[in-house]
């Protein structure tokens, strides 16, 4: 099936493509499908990873479009269907040639082959068959793959995941290698396609029981791990190093950010406010730990104890959101937001003082 690469605005035109345009979620990735820091790409022309550690490294459609020199490269997208709804299905160019044509023929908003041959799917998929069976697939996958089973003879190797679904925080890499002849499904117009769908998201979740009860499990232990290293004694000893006075401008400042400093991104500002708050808690620490008062206390301090100090002033001072209730590697949102501020703001400055 040879499907050439489409004209950057042919891709545009595709109505899914063209409602998630204007989100600052887009950039392009190198051979070997490694997302670019696009910022930097169309600021310098230079070629590096894309990174979340510091300055948002992605931008808008159109301004990748815009550059004349990235009009035949591929473009790349990083899901957030907890936000949007939208979902990638990736065929691997293994798989079998039927199940292939079967993607190719489902109803979906965007179809197009992938570099070696396989299919992708990207789909808005409607709310209504968004229920408390599949929610938590929205909310909390990054991917799904598909289950593969052992081989039924032992000497033989087990085979790859013929497909996988895309929820959040995982690019998909478009070749625009699109199926313009096939039409852009209406879900709500279309009651058949409606329930392919539906029936679809139904087999996922019959897919992944057992992944889900394993994953339910680990959560549970690193919940129990985290509350027992930090115990009510120890959580007493952060709040009062948490409220001994150069901490006050250190609330002031996060207080000083809004969320539309960051173009409504929570996220983005969330993470900005953390890694502000890590700077002084860590330097707070630091200068600690040379008093006379608060010696002993900050010596008391470990690092899970800083990453701590910085969630609870987070929790104190940014707006609450659904995302709040949320884990992520089996810690509260908030929690894991400081604990990559505390990695982050430390790697900083050992490469500082390495400099």
């Amino acid at each position: 099936m040879q499907y050439p690469m489409v004209h950057p605005f042919t891709f545009m035109q595709n109505p899914l493509i063209k409602h998630l345009s204007e989100d600052p979620y887009w950039t392009v990735s190198d051979d070997n499908k490694r997302p670019v820091n696009a910022r930097l790409l169309l600021d310098t022309g230079n070629v590096y990873n894309a990174k979340f550690d510091g300055e948002w490294p992605l931008t808008t459609l159109q301004e990748l479009d815009a550059d004349q020199n990235l009009q035949a490269v591929n473009r790349a997208y990083r899901l957030r269907a907890r936000e949007n709804r939208v979902i990638a299905i990736d065929v691997e160019p293994s798989a079998p040639e039927s199940m292939k044509q079967e993607v190719l023929e489902f109803p979906a908003h965007f179809t197009e082959l992938s570099k070696n041959g396989g299919v992708h799917l990207l789909i808005l998929v409607p709310e209504d068959l968004i229920h408390s069976e599949n929610r938590y697939m929205f909310e909390e996958l990054s991917v799904f793959k598909e289950p593969v089973p052992k081989p039924e003879n032992p000497d033989e190797k087990p085979r790859g995941a013929h497909f996988e679904v895309l929820f959040n925080d995982h690019f998909v890499t478009f070749t625009k290698r699109m199926l313009t002849q096939k039409p852009c499904v209406d879900y709500n117009q279309d009651p058949e396609a409606k329930k392919k769908l539906a029936d679809f998201l139904d087999n996922i979740v019959r897919m992944d029981t057992q992944r889900k009860k394993e994953r339910e499990l680990a959560k549970q232990y690193r919940i129990g791990m985290m509350k027992n290293i930090i115990d009510e004694e120890k959580e007493k000893v952060i709040e009062s190093f948490i409220s001994i006075k150069p901490f006050e401008k250190t609330k002031e400042q996060a207080e000083s950010k809004t969320v539309s400093d960051f173009g409504g991104d929570a996220s983005r500002y969330e993470m900005s406010v953390a890694n502000g708050i890590a700077f002084h808690t860590i330097r707070i620490h630091k200068l600690a730990k040379d008093t006379m008062s608060f010696k002993d206390m900050a010596k008391s301090l470990t690092e899970q104890d800083l990453a701590y100090a910085i969630y609870l002033i987070l929790k104190e001072v940014v707006p609450h959101r659904e995302k709040h209730d949320e884990t992520r590697d089996g810690l509260p949102w908030l929690l894991y937001t400081s604990k990559r501020a505390y990695e982050y703001v430390k790697a900083q400055n050992a490469k500082r003082q390495k400099k």
